[in-house]
């Protein structure tokens, strides 16, 4: 007999006695053991009556987990519990190292497709390639997997034999036998030169050796004589406290106070200065942020605009100023708790509104948000991330390459076109010629490519709600919906140069992952271009750093 799903139920039958331990948990710390050992007791009892007397089997293992699940959702987004099969993603968030084969999943319908290869790693020595359908691993089939359950089955320990099965577009099935590695994710994945001059850093995350990688690039750099430098963190989710402090380093003279932890009841924990000496301390410097750059990204961002050292262009943040732990857990497992709010130089916590609370827990409203100021007196605000100083959107694709993207369309063609980009291209200048335009549109044809418009979602969601209205029939949006739909039919004509230039960069980073991406993007990216701008120029440069009366 198969056990009983219990995910869903399990928070609803356990949570109550787990929530109870969360509370007192909390209460335990400041004097209440008794109450601590008593929900304790409680939540066993549960445990042991449903798997003794429940209509179906329960395994204990899902149970207890969807319990603690449902425990840390009452908590804050970022206090995670990571079961023993799941270590593996602990160290990749620590050290950027993992024991696996080099490879990034994406699944597609049913089908569990290779979307990204490491360069040099085992599944890329092994001949799978970008595109590639993986139907089994070590024999056990795929079919109704979830991705994450197909990552934990990749991963491994390095050294030991991993056997997986795949189909190729227009080819047979292929089968694969090789070893596991120790794969390192780059923190510094590309740097480089731009013609005028601009030095360029992308940082992808915050593993232990962000701050030694940076570092390395700065001084390659360096020795180029470049007029300004960017520091990317566009999409860098955060990582280690440590290693921002040391990034920031590089760039601050002074032994200013970067940014300082608070924990229960905003007590201070830690103060972080600058270390070491500076490498590039007078260089003209921007940062970039995007709504994805967050924790330690945040730290960067938010210390180097606190001490005016350095202009910060995009836009906003995301607004992550809780600081975790990696605490160890019986049996092997482990937990991610938020254990403190950081603060920038200027004494604001960026934590936005919708998880902030305030010392006694109470939820802060948006009129509670206060402002400060930087070291040349320039105002800046708490409560919402990192504000650029100067907003430069990048143009964003059509909606049309978002239903693309959604769909894995884009994957599934660049599976049937890599082996057409030629091997000596150079990436900045690649771009999709006549042919791989017409084998696109003849690929969308094949596949019988729709989507619904955010337009149509909006007016069919209008006409079901005309039933309630006098004044409106659901008829009368049919010319509108006839028109959006008369459009869509010629969006591959009117939209052409932006959906060439989407699919050159996608061919682009498939073929040459990351690296490739971020070196044609230092041609070809609009923010990117604009920043350079300002970074070479010292008036602008001036004016945004300088206080405005």
């Amino acid at each position: 007999m198969k056990n009983f799903p219990v995910k869903n139920w399990a928070k609803k039958l356990l949570l109550p006695a787990i929530i109870g331990c969360a509370g007192l948990l909390t209460s335990a710390s400041a004097g209440d053991p008794f109450e601590t050992s008593k929900q304790l007791e409680v939540f066993t009892a549960v445990l042991r009556e449903v798997q003794n007397v429940y209509v179906d089997p329960v395994s204990a293992e899902q149970a207890v987990g969807s319990a603690i699940e449902g425990m840390l959702e009452e908590l804050d987004p970022y206090t995670v519990y990571y079961p023993e099969d799941q270590i593996e993603d602990v160290r990749l968030l620590q050290t950027g190292e993992y024991g696996g084969i080099g490879c990034v999943i994406q699944k597609i319908d049913a089908a569990v497709l290779i979307s990204d290869i490491h360069p040099g790693g085992p599944a890329d020595k092994a001949g799978l390639v970008v595109g590639d359908v993986l139907t089994s691993v070590d024999g056990k089939s795929l079919e109704g997997l979830r991705v994450n359950e197909v990552s934990t089955l990749l991963k491994g320990t390095p050294g030991t034999e991993v056997k997986i099965s795949a189909k190729r577009f227009n080819a047979p099935s292929l089968n694969f036998a090789f070893e596991r590695e120790n794969i390192t994710k780059d923190a510094v994945p590309f740097y480089g030169m731009r013609e005028d001059g601009v030095a360029y850093i992308y940082l992808e995350s915050f593993t232990e050796q962000a701050g030694a990688q940076v570092k390395k690039a700065a001084l390659a750099l360096k020795e180029q004589n470049p007029k300004a430098l960017l520091l990317d963190l566009r999409g860098n989710g955060g990582g280690l406290l440590m290693e921002a402090v040391k990034i920031v380093s590089l760039f601050v003279s002074s032994s200013d106070t970067l940014v300082s932890t608070r924990g229960r009841g905003g007590i201070v924990q830690d103060i972080y200065r600058t270390i070491g000496r500076p490498i590039l301390p007078e260089i003209p410097l921007a940062v970039l942020t995007d709504g994805s750059s967050a924790s330690a990204s945040e730290i960067v961002a938010g210390a180097l605009q606190d001490l005016d050292r350095a202009v910060i262009l995009g836009e906003p943040s995301f607004g992550k100023g809780l600081v975790q732990q990696i605490h160890p857990l019986p049996f092997g497992a482990q937990m991610k708790v938020t254990v403190a709010k950081y603060y920038t130089p200027s004494g604001r916590c960026i934590q936005k509104v919708a998880y902030d609370r305030d010392a006694k827990g109470k939820r802060i409203k948006k009129s509670d948000l206060h402002t400060f100021t930087t070291k040349n007196g320039r105002i800046v605000v708490d409560g919402n991330g990192i504000a650029p100083d100067s907003l430069i959107v990048n143009d964003y694709y059509p909606e049309f390459v978002a239903a693309l993207s959604a769909e894995g369309m884009d994957l599934k063609f660049a599976a049937r076109t890599m082996e057409n980009i030629p091997a000596d291209i150079t990436v900045g200048d690649y771009e999709i010629n006549d042919a791989i335009w017409t084998d696109f549109t003849d690929f969308l044809n094949d596949e019988e490519f729709t989507y619904e418009s955010i337009s149509e979602l909006r007016l069919k969601d209008l006409q079901e709600l005309a039933g309630d209205t006098d004044y409106l029939d659901a008829e009368d949006l049919n010319p509108i919906l006839d028109n959006i739909k008369a459009r869509k039919d010629h969006v591959l004509e009117s939209e052409k140069e932006a959906i060439s230039e989407y699919l050159s960069d996608y061919l682009i980073q498939r073929k040459y992952s990351m690296p490739g991406a971020l070196e044609r993007g230092l041609q070809k990216d609009e923010v990117i271009a604009r920043a350079a701008e300002i970074v070479l120029n010292p008036q602008t440069l001036s004016e945004l750093l300088s206080v405005t009366l």
